[in-house]
């Protein structure tokens, strides 16, 4: 199974380190598809090797989306597997990544990964542990290095970029050509929008090795202020948009079941076939489901005629899996269609959700025992009719927390 290493680069200081961390490959079958942008200077490895292609990207390539793009159609290989200009593979990160798609349902393969500095010392710079992230010293290559855990694929993470697999990041050719490859148009978050379709595409297999090393430097693009703030606000248009899909796709491929809860009292009529609908009863909002076996409930316009809050959410709780997510969206009581409706029976704004999420408020809900994580939280129009009408409504996503794999963020109960 071969191996085509991609590199787009605009500045070639490092290029000789990620060299010399192929060359030491215990696994040999690999190339190296290095492509300058037209600004870039002349590079050459420093001994030949005809594994090594070097190119210069045609003038009207703009953004780094359309140059891993271009790079990925200038590969050979089976599997595609990105090294940024500088950054270093571990020894034996190629050899992992051949045996992590020897799973045929592996469309993706990722790995723990360790932060080094300007000269390539280690860096001790980590990200926030009240998020989930997990670290432990080790020697790697005869260096110790502070390893950072990878979070586990699950729809929440993978719709984050701050938690979504990090590099070693490796696609399988094959599926990276039925998804439609990297999109050009884009100037940043290229992978989050590509890793959602993959994603939707097939498993994402987890290497719970420490295979590369990330390069923290002042011209690091998440320091770059102005684009720092553009991904902060993208990644949030990407999760709303890839969310549901991506949940509904964990949920089928793990043997969940998908329901649409509704109450007798409906507005929204339409056929979802992706849901089975269920009714509840208010006054007694019992599921007809086992325990851990749902992965996903829609609960739009559901939670304002549900007037018991603990006896709701410890029921929705009860039937997710781990991970598992209730997609809510209510009227919110910052505009006026909280109120208007003589059918409403409870009331919520984003503020609402921190007496679900926040153990500390918990006991002002008597007798909840649910233990729900903020996925995403927001209050905004559905249409412009809203808007004209002062309906707003507050969008909570909302993970159950069992047993298994922390989700990213912080998790408050």
């Amino acid at each position: 199974m071969r191996v085509s290493v991609f590199t787009p680069s605009h500045d070639t200081r490092y290029l000789n380190a990620a060299y010399e961390s192929l060359r030491e490959q215990s696994f040999s079958d690999w190339e190296w598809i290095v492509l300058l942008n037209r600004k870039a200077p002349i590079w050459k490895p420093p001994e030949l090797d005809e594994r090594v292609h070097v190119s210069r990207a045609a003038s009207r390539l703009r953004g780094v989306g359309a140059m891993k793009r271009a790079a990925c159609e200038l590969a050979s290989g089976e599997i595609l597997v990105e090294l940024d200009h500088d950054d270093t593979f571990s020894r034996g990160c190629l050899a992992q990544v051949v045996d992590a798609f020897a799973d045929p349902k592996a469309v993706l393969a990722y790995s723990d990964f360790a932060q080094i500095d300007d000269d390539g010392a280690p860096n001790r710079e980590r990200f926030d542990p009240g998020h989930g992230w997990v670290y432990t010293a080790g020697t790697i290559d005869g260096q110790e290095y502070d390893r950072c855990h990878a979070l586990a694929p699950t729809p929440h993470n993978i719709a984050y970029i701050w938690y979504a697999p990090n590099h070693v990041r490796a696609f399988r050719r094959s599926t990276y050509d039925e998804v439609g490859g990297y999109n050009a148009e884009l100037e940043f978050l290229d992978d989050q929008e590509l890793m959602s379709r993959l994603y939707l595409a097939g498993e994402f297999a987890q290497i719970k090795r420490c295979l590369y090393f990330q390069r923290v430097h002042a011209a690091s693009t998440q320091r770059e202020e102005r684009i720092n703030a553009a991904i902060q606000e993208q990644t949030l248009v990407y999760y709303r948009q890839f969310i549901e899909d991506l949940t509904l796709t964990w949920a089928k491929r793990n043997g969940l079941r998908c329901l649409r809860l509704r109450t007798p009292i409906w507005i929204g009529d339409e056929l979802d076939e992706r849901y089975e609908d269920v009714t509840l009863d208010p006054e007694n909002p019992r599921i007809d489901a086992d325990a851990d076996s749902v992965g996903v409930l829609k609960a739009w316009d559901v939670l304002q005629r549900m007037p018991k809050r603990a006896e709701f959410f410890n029921e929705t709780y009860r039937v997710l899996k781990h991970a598992g997510l209730m997609l809510t969206q209510t009227p919110s009581t910052d505009g006026r269609g909280a109120f208007q409706d003589p059918s409403h029976t409870a009331f919520y704004n984003e503020n609402s959700f921190m007496y679900v999420t926040q153990s500390a408020l918990h006991d002002l809900i008597p007798d909840l025992s649910a233990r729900w994580q903020v996925s995403h939280l927001r209050t905004f129009f559905p249409t412009p009719a809203h808007v004209d009408m002062q309906i707003s409504y507050v969008q909570a996503n909302l993970l159950a927390i069992k047993d298994g794999p922390r989700q990213g963020g912080p998790l408050l109960c």
